[in-house]
C-alpha cells in the first residue's frame, strides 16, 4: 500500500534532509498499529518515523503521525510516496534522548541539556559540535513578570516526559509553575522542546496555564534570555531582522543594545497581502562571538499574537514573547497561551541571508497535501466529496473559509467578532467574539480534506490553538465552567458555558495533525464538562429545553467516544436518544418552550438534534433513530416550509421570518441518505440557492485598534464559515447524487 504525498512549490533554495511531519488517515483494519511505514523518494526509503494519534476499534491505525527527512527542490514541486510495511534507515545524524534529572538531547551537530525540577529555567546547557556554547546562568528562562516581580519556569518532580524518542524528532514536555527566590509561584506552564536529526536547533514552546484564584492575571512581561558571560569584549555582534516582503536586518553598534517591539501600531500601518495564518513574516534576533559562534532566535507568528519583541547586541539576545512595557497579556483565570521560539546555534560563520531562510522556514514549514480520496477512502470525516464539482459551489465554499474578519493580537488571534451578536448588544458596548462556534476548525479541515489547498490546514493549527487556549476554562471553581467552552462573549471569557456551545472535533483534529496531547486533554475536558451540564438538564423534564442542547451534545459525545472506544462516552448518548424518543412521543416532534403560553417549532434547533442523531447513527445503527429523523424532516416540511421554499425561523407570528440557517440542509440531506426520496433535497434547493449567494453580516473597512487588538475587517466573523461549511457541503454531495445539480446551476 502506498499513498501519494505532494510537496507543492515553496522556498527557492533546495532544502536537504529538511523534517516534515505529516498526519495521514487510515481505512479500518489496513494498517496495524506495529506496522512499519516509510517515505519514499524514487523507490528508496528515507528515514521516518510514525506513531498512531488515533486508532480504530480492532485496534489498527486511524491516524498516523509521520515524520521524515526528505530532500526537496528549489523552486519547485516534489512528490514522494508513503509506503506501508517498508523499513526506513536511521538519519545519518539521529535525534535521540536520554531522561534523568533532566534530559539529554543530541541532535548530531546539537547537544541540549534540559533543566530537572530542582533547576530553574529550561535549558541548562547547549553545546555545538562538542563544544560548550552556553549553559547555566548564561540561559535564563522563561521568565514572567507579575507586579513587578519576576518567577521563573522551574519544572515539577515529575520531570521531562518523552512524546518523541527520535531518530527523525524528539519532542519532550514537562509541567511546573514559574517560582520567585522566596519559594512563591505564579502561573502554570507546560513546556515542549522538540529538536530534530542533523538539526542545530531546538523550539521551545512554553504554555502559560492560569489556575491562580484571582479573576484575570496580568502578565507584565515574559523572556528568555542568552546573557554569555566570560567573553571578549568588543568581539561580539547582536542585530535583528524583521521582514514583510523582503528582510530588513539592523546590526547593533559596539556596545549598543538594539531592540524590536511589534505592537498594535505596526499591525495597523504595516501592509502585508499574505494569508497570515500560513506566513506573515519572521521576527529573528542573531547573537554572535568570535570566541563562541552564534545563535538566532525566531518568534514563531510574533506579529499575530503581538506585543512580541526581541533584543540583542554584542551582551546577548533576549526573546520577549511579551515585552517589558507593552500592553502585556491580561489572562483570566481558566485562560491558557503558548508561545513557541526557535534557537538555532551557528559556528559564527553563517551569513544573516542564511539565518534569515532558516527562519522563513520555520514560519511556513513545508507541508505535504494527500489527495482527497485518501481521506474519502479513509472514512474518518464526514462525506463531503464530490465526484463532479460544480463551480458554483467551490468558489462560495472557498469565499466562505477566505473571506472572514480576523483580528490580531496574543489573546485574539485565531479567533474574529460576530457582527450580529455585537449588535445585538450582548457585549454591553464591546465587541462579541465568536469563540468559533460551530466549530471552525473541524470545517477547515474538511476544506483541506477536500481541495488540498494549504491555508485550510493552516487555518485549522491556528484557530484550534486559540479555542484550545483562550475559550476553554481550564480552571474554575464552579463545575458547570470548569473545563468547559465559553459561548460567544466580550474578551473571550466573560460569557456562560452551556452545552450547546460545545464543540470537541476540531480540537481532536489539531490533536491528529499535531500530537499535542493539551489538545487531546482538552477535548476530553470539554466532554466531561457536557456531562455535568447532561446531569442537570435530564432532571428538567421532556421537552424543557431547545433540541440543540443535546443535539450537540450528542455531537460532543460520539466525537470523543470514536476517539477513545470507551463506552463511558456512549452511554449518556443513548440516554440522549432515548429522551427525543420520549420527546417526540410527547408531542409529535421536538416542541421547546418560548414564551410562557407557547411550544414551538425552532427549524434550526430542530435539525441540530437531527443531525446529532445521525452522528449517533454512525456508530450505533438503530431503527428508531432514523425513524425519527425522517419523521422530524416530514414535520419541517409540512409545517416549516413556506410558500415562497424557504423554511422560517421560529414557530410564531412575531418570528416566522424567513431564516432558518443552513443546519436544515444537513437535515434534508440525511433524511434524502436514509429513504433515497429527493422530495427532501426539493424541498431544500430553495434554500440552498439563496445561500450560495447570501451576504452574511460582517464588516469591511480599515483595520483599527480594539483595545489590545488589531481588527482587521474582510468580511463576517468566523460563524459564517463555520456554521455554512458542513451543511452545505452534505447537501451538495447529496444532490448531486440525486442528479438534481443542472448543468447550468454553475
Amino acid at each position: 500500500m502506498s499513498l501519494p504525498m505532494h510537496f507543492p512549490k515553496l522556498s527557492r533554495f533546495d532544502r536537504h534532509a529538511e523534517p516534515i511531519t505529516v498526519a495521514v488517515p487510515f481505512p479500518r483494519g489496513e494498517l496495524a498499529a506495529d506496522a512499519p511505514v516509510a517515505v519514499m523518494a524514487d523507490g528508496e526509503a528515507l528515514p521516518t518515523q510514525a506513531r498512531a494519534t488515533a486508532t480504530w476499534p480492532d485496534g489498527s491505525v486511524k491516524w498516523l503521525l509521520v515524520d521524515a527527512v526528505v530532500d526537496l527542490p528549489g523552486n519547485a514541486a516534489a512528490d514522494l510516496e508513503l509506503s506501508a510495511g517498508m523499513l526506513s534507515p536511521t538519519p545519518q545524524s539521529p535525534a535521540t534522548v536520554q531522561v534523568g534529572a533532566g534530559a539529554i538531547i543530541e541532535t548530531g551537530p546539537l547537544t541540549v541539556r534540559l533543566c530537572g525540577p530542582a533547576e530553574p529555567g529550561l535549558v541548562r546547557e547547549i553545546a555545538l559540535a562538542g563544544e560548550r556554547f552556553a549553559a547555566g546562568e548564561e540561559l535564563v528562562g522563561p521568565q514572567v513578570t507579575i507586579g513587578g516581580e519576576s518567577f521563573v519556569a522551574q519544572v515539577d518532580a515529575d520531570g521531562w516526559r518523552v512524546v518523541e524518542s527520535g531518530p527523525v524528532r524528539v519532542v519532550l514536555e514537562a509541567r511546573g509553575e514559574h517560582a520567585a527566590g522566596d519559594g512563591r509561584t505564579q502561573l502554570d506552564f507546560i513546556a515542549r522542546v522538540t529538536a530534530w536529526a542533523g538539526k542545530p536547533g531546538i523550539e521551545v514552546h512554553h504554555r502559560l496555564i492560569n489556575r491562580e484564584p484571582a479573576p484575570s492575571t496580568g502578565v507584565e512581561a515574559l523572556c528568555w534570555s542568552l546573557r554569555p558571560t566570560g567573553v571578549s569584549p568588543g568581539r561580539g555582534e547582536g542585530a535583528i531582522t524583521v521582514s514583510n516582503y523582503a528582510s530588513q536586518t539592523r546590526t547593533a553598534e559596539p556596545g549598543e543594545t538594539i531592540r524590536r517591539v511589534i505592537d498594535a501600531d505596526h499591525l495597523l500601518y504595516t501592509s502585508n497581502e499574505q494569508v497570515p495564518e500560513v506566513l506573515y513574516g519572521t521576527l529573528t534576533g542573531h547573537w554572535r562571538h568570535r570566541d563562541r559562534g552564534g545563535m538566532s532566535a525566531t518568534i514563531y507568528q510574533a506579529y499575530q499574537n503581538f506585543p512580541s519583541g526581541l533584543s540583542a547586541g554584542e551582551h546577548g539576545l533576549r526573546v520577549e514573547l511579551v515585552p517589558a512595557g507593552s500592553l502585556g497579556l491580561d489572562l483570566m483565570r481558566g485562560m491558557a497561551k503558548g508561545h513557541r521560539f526557535l534557537l538555532h546555534v551557528h559556528d559564527g560563520s553563517a551569513t544573516h541571508e542564511e539565518l534569515i531562510v532558516r527562519a522563513l522556514q520555520y514560519q511556513m514549514p513545508d507541508r505535504p497535501v494527500l489527495p482527497p480520496g485518501v481521506y474519502r477512502r479513509a472514512d474518518v470525516m464526514e462525506d463531503v466529496f464530490v465526484d463532479e464539482p460544480v463551480a458554483r459551489v467551490e468558489r462560495t465554499l472557498l469565499d466562505l473559509a477566505d473571506r472572514r474578519t480576523k483580528a490580531f493580537g496574543a489573546i485574539h488571534w485565531g479567533d474574529g467578532p460576530e457582527r450580529g451578536y455585537t449588535d445585538q448588544g450582548r457585549g454591553r458596548g464591546e465587541l462579541v467574539w465568536c469563540n468559533l462556534e460551530y466549530d471552525l476548525p473541524r470545517a477547515a479541515l474538511l476544506m483541506f480534506a477536500r481541495t488540498g489547498e494549504r491555508r485550510m490546514l493552516d487555518y485549522l493549527l491556528v484557530c484550534a490553538e486559540h479555542w484550545m487556549e483562550i475559550d476553554v476554562c481550564h480552571d474554575s471553581d464552579d463545575p458547570m465552567r470548569h473545563e468547559g467552552m465559553v459561548a460567544h462573549s466580550a474578551r473571550h471569557a466573560t460569557g456562560g458555558v452551556t452545552v450547546s456551545h460545545e464543540w470537541v472535533e476540531g480540537i481532536l483534529d489539531s490533536y491528529h495533525q499535531t500530537g499535542d496531547e493539551f489538545a487531546l486533554q482538552t477535548a476530553l475536558g470539554v466532554g466531561r464538562n457536557v456531562l455535568r451540564h447532561l446531569e442537570r438538564l435530564v432532571q428538567r423534564g421532556v421537552g424543557a429545553f431547545s433540541a440543540r442542547e443535546t443535539g450537540w451534545a450528542i455531537r460532543t459525545l460520539v466525537a470523543l467516544f470514536d476517539e477513545t472506544h470507551d463506552e463511558a462516552w456512549l452511554a449518556p448518548a443513548e440516554r440522549i436518544v432515548g429522551h427525543f424518543e420520549e420527546w417526540m412521543g410527547a408531542h409529535g416532534t421536538w416542541l421547546s418552550p418560548y414564551t410562557d403560553h407557547t411550544l414551538v417549532r425552532v427549524p434550526f434547533m430542530i435539525t441540530v438534534a437531527v443531525n446529532g442523531l445521525m452522528c449517533y447513527h454512525r456508530v450505533r445503527p438503530e431503527v428508531g433513530v432514523e425513524r425519527m429523523v425522517v419523521r422530524a424532516m416530514d414535520d419541517l416540511i409540512e409545517h416549516c416550509l413556506m410558500p415562497d421554499g424557504r423554511f422560517y425561523y421560529k414557530e410564531l407570528p412575531s418570528l416566522q421570518r424567513r431564516g432558518a440557517g443552513t443546519q436544515v440542509l444537513q437535515g434534508l440531506a440525511h433524511a434524502w441518505e436514509l429513504t433515497g426520496d429527493a422530495k427532501y433535497l426539493r424541498a431544500g434547493m430553495t434554500s440552498f440557492e439563496l445561500s450560495l449567494d447570501e451576504e452574511v453580516a460582517g464588516w469591511s473597512g480599515a483595520k483599527y485598534v480594539d483595545g489590545d487588538a488589531v481588527i482587521d475587517p474582510r468580511g463576517p466573523g468566523p460563524k459564517a464559515f463555520a456554521a455554512f461549511l458542513l451543511p452545505i457541503a452534505r447537501f451538495y454531495r447529496a444532490s448531486a447524487l440525486a442528479g438534481l445539480l443542472q448543468e447550468d446551476f454553475s
